[in-house]
């Protein structure tokens, strides 16, 4: 048996012992970057999606609901940091290259994210 068979395992045998994971509720998340998010140059996003389904629907989550995510074993959960400064053809690259990071874990990421300017920091031009 694999390692990662054995941890899924014990996650499914402990949530039969008792610990529900009907509890987990899945709500939608936008996020909306801060000032210092901007001054930092990038927002960290989280997505859940059903662990037996690859296809099935992706949802945005927020980071307190990513952590309740995170070990159950029904889900598959994913973080990745989204860059939000810089000029658009880095901005391109550096959050491309982070859905690719994540693209094992889940394959269809990249269609849930098609924009990948998707809440850059457009400067006022003088």
């Amino acid at each position: 048996m694999r390692a990662a068979d054995l941890i899924r395992y014990t996650g499914l045998s402990r949530f039969e012992k008792g610990e529900s994971f009907k509890n987990l509720q899945i709500s939608a998340y936008i996020p909306i970057p801060t000032e210092i998010d901007y001054k930092r140059g990038y927002i960290s996003r989280y997505f859940i999606q059903r662990a037996n389904d690859k296809a099935g629907r992706i949802t945005e989550i927020n980071e307190i609901a990513f952590s309740k995510f995170v070990n159950a074993p029904f889900y598959t959960a994913i973080t990745l940091d989204w860059k939000i400064t810089g000029s658009d053809d880095e901005i391109k690259d550096c959050n491309f290259k982070s859905i690719k990071f994540v693209l094992k874990e889940m394959p269809k990421i990249q269609m849930y994210l098609p924009n990948l300017l998707q809440f850059r920091k457009i400067e006022a031009t003088q």
